[in-house]
């Protein structure tokens, strides 16, 4: 929900005389007239008479409700609303003090229109003179699964011609990836450079609606927004600061990390000294270890991972755990105390540190773990035959 209570109206009337204000009074009724004899009139013609009046009574009231007859103010900011609900974005500009606005995403294709407009209506006004006024006009609006938020417009009126003041606030660009996607409507985000601020129009915001089965979110991906406030629907928080979605692997991209992952060290059991390959020996002060000639790695047991459930890091992608670890064997040649052996030996398989970069076409790719990551055997293990 947005704010706890919609604002109350001025009062019954929308129109007000300000002029009326310090005017001297109406003058005193004249004197009653002589009483006089009322012609008698049938029961019929006062029915009828009473029926036009009431008609008289019902189109007044019509009139003085009729949209027609909003302040300008309230008309202007519900003009707006309606603009942007129809994809209007420079009849909706053209309604406010930010005319020339630019950016990404104030463009017809990045508007959705599965929004209601549920309210608007004047609830403050101050006279400045000299034809000039400021009003506040609170609007509310619906998205398509019930939740509602609600913002406080500031309007400037000049003699009838009224105008939003900063109807668009900027907020800083978040993006779950090097790349923010509203609507289907992308912007790229420098991850080494400052950050990008953007602004946007009213409305309903999807985070991504391209995204893969791969990856879901951990609550709806979605926003509503108005004014210079957020509301993301899943959590029912509204906020000054635009939400970002928190990214989580799916079982399908579990699965496929997983399938990755077991292509990674099939191609390391082949070349153990590739980068962040894990079945380098161990340095060993007690005995030298080196793989016998024309032996290789051999992955008797794949470990199982998974992706933390941690936020996505930019450049890196998701870290990987072991939920179960694996296990690689070689025929080894073991050099101590001055004698040599040749044995098989056993390199248990652990992934912790690693990860899984994410490309929006080639899938997931394996990365050079961060410092917690040990490109080599954490034990190197004789085992009989």
């Amino acid at each position: 929900m947005s704010e706890s209570a919609s604002p109350q109206r001025w009062g019954e009337e929308h129109m007000i005389d300000l002029g009326a204000v310090g005017e001297p009074g109406p003058a005193p009724d004249p004197a009653p007239s002589p009483t006089r004899r009322f012609l008698r009139i049938p029961n019929a013609a006062l029915a009828y008479a009473a029926v036009a009046i009431a008609l008289a009574a019902a189109a007044v009231t019509v009139v003085k409700w009729s949209p027609l007859h909003r302040p300008p103010a309230e008309s202007t900011v519900a003009d707006f609303l309606e603009a942007v609900h129809d994809g209007d974005v420079e009849a909706a500009l053209a309604l406010t003090d930010q005319k020339d606005a630019e950016g990404e995403f104030l463009v017809p294709e990045a508007l959705d229109s599965r929004w209601e407009i549920t309210e608007v209506a004047q609830v403050e006004h101050t006279d400045n003179g000299d034809g000039k006024a400021t009003a506040e006009v609170y609007a509310e609006i619906e998205g398509p699964d019930g939740s509602r938020i609600g913002h406080r417009y500031q309007v400037a009126v000049d003699r009838g011609e009224a105008e939003i003041i900063g109807a668009m606030a900027e907020t800083e660009a978040w993006g779950s990836f090097d790349h923010l996607d509203l609507n289907g409507v992308q912007m790229p985000i420098d991850l080494q450079g400052g950050p990008k601020y953007i602004m946007l129009l009213p409305g309903y915001y999807e985070f991504y609606p391209g995204m893969p089965s791969t990856m879901e979110f951990e609550t709806e991906g979605s926003m509503l927004v108005l004014g210079d406030k957020f509301l993301s629907p899943a959590s029912g928080v509204v906020d000054n600061w635009m939400p970002s979605p928190w990214l989580l692997v799916s079982q399908e991209g579990e699965d496929e990390v997983n399938a990755v992952l077991r292509a990674f060290l099939d191609d390391c059991a082949v070349n153990p000294s590739a980068e962040a390959c894990p079945f380098k020996f161990p340095r060993d002060p007690d005995r030298d270890l080196a793989l016998l000639p024309g032996a290789q790695w051999e992955v008797t047991v794949y470990p199982e991972v998974r992706a933390e459930r941690l936020w996505y890091e930019h450049s890196r992608g998701f870290r990987l755990e072991s939920s179960l670890p694996g296990e690689a064997r070689a025929q080894a040649v073991i050099t101590e105390d001055g004698e040599t052996r040749t044995a098989l030996v056993s390199c248990p398989v652990l992934v912790d540190g690693l990860y899984a970069a994410f490309d929006f076409d080639a899938g997931f790719s394996i990365e050079t773990g961060d410092e917690t990551y040990e490109d080599s055997c954490r034990a190197v293990i004789e085992v009989d035959a």
